[in-house]
């Protein structure tokens, strides 16, 4: 993989370096963890969310109401089931 340059604020650097010490690793090595797993989780987020759009526009969605009484049955229902 080609090399990159990446200019990071002052704040930054600290933290990337901070937590490479905690982590006993370099700065270096500690921020390709972070982007990775930056990555992996901005990749998740913007995959959830348009779901989640996708299901707004299709009608796919619950109304408060409904919701609140089905979580309001599970607890009756566990509930009962303790008291069994």
């Amino acid at each position: 993989m080609p090399a990159a340059s990446l200019a990071l604020s002052a704040q930054l650097s600290r933290r990337v370096e901070k937590l490479a010490q905690v982590a006993g690793r370099t700065p270096e090595t500690m921020l390709r963890f972070v982007i990775r797993d930056g990555l992996d989780y901005c990749e998740y987020a913007v995959k959830s969310i348009n779901e989640g759009l996708a299901d707004i526009e299709a009608g796919r969605t619950h109304s408060a109401q409904d919701v609140r009484g089905h979580f309001a049955k599970r607890r009756t229902a566990r509930r009962e089931k303790k008291a069994a």
